[in-house]
């Protein structure tokens, strides 16, 4: 008799412990999937955030991230004047880019940068991003179209003008401001800018439709 209550005990055992491993085997398989899941969403995000910084740093110097309570933290480079004139657009430029989006109902909010209290590295490049459009800026001077230049550090620099596409010399002017532009990157004034020759010249209609 306690040999047979033996037996069956041990067969209860086996049979919790195969329960137990089948289990946490699910479990194993259950996380991998999830993390599966997961993954293309992050890099989604991931993705989204670059779009939206690309098209914000067009025209402003900013860096951007998600933050727990489902915000968009935009935060931005320059004194309180400028910060308060500039939130406005960027709010409609990010929603724009995210309207459709995992990140739509997400809310835009807005952080300050003191670029003197910034790490060394970022001061330097962002202290080259303002140098190099306000040089810029300076060059244009001649043309009443220009309106915000936009720097994509060593990548892209963006002019925004009020060229209209129905205007006949519409590519003609923009191929001379492009010109202008290249001029101003090789001079003297810019020696010390890295990468010079890295950056790709934009310009852009009243539009916002590249016409160079």
């Amino acid at each position: 008799m306690i040999k047979k209550i033996l037996i069956i005990a041990g067969i209860l055992l086996v049979g919790i412990a195969s329960f137990s491993l089948l289990n946490k085997a699910l479990e194993v398989d259950s996380s991998i999937a999830n993390k599966e899941e997961q993954e293309p969403l992050i890099t989604k995000e991931v993705e989204l955030l670059k779009k939206v910084k690309e098209k914000l740093a067009e025209k402003y110097v900013i860096d951007i991230k998600t933050i727990s309570k489902k915000e968009l933290l935009i935060q931005v480079v320059g004194d309180e004047k400028y910060f308060n004139t500039v939130k406005k657009d960027m709010e409609s430029i990010a929603k724009t880019v995210i309207n459709t989006s995992t990140l739509k109902d997400y809310t835009v909010v807005f952080e300050r940068w003191d670029l003197f209290k910034m790490p060394e590295e970022f001061k330097k490049e962002q202290k080259e991003i303002l140098h190099l459009g306000k040089t810029i800026m300076e060059g244009l001077k001649g043309y009443d179209v220009i309106g915000n230049i936009g720097t994509h550090y060593q990548k892209s620099i963006t002019i925004h003008t009020s060229i209209k596409s129905s205007d006949k010399d519409a590519q003609k002017l923009a191929m001379e401001i492009e010109e202008t532009v290249n001029e101003v990157l090789h001079s003297k004034e810019l020696n010390s800018v890295s990468h010079i020759d890295s950056y790709e010249i934009k310009i852009l209609n009243v539009k916002g439709k590249v016409v160079n």
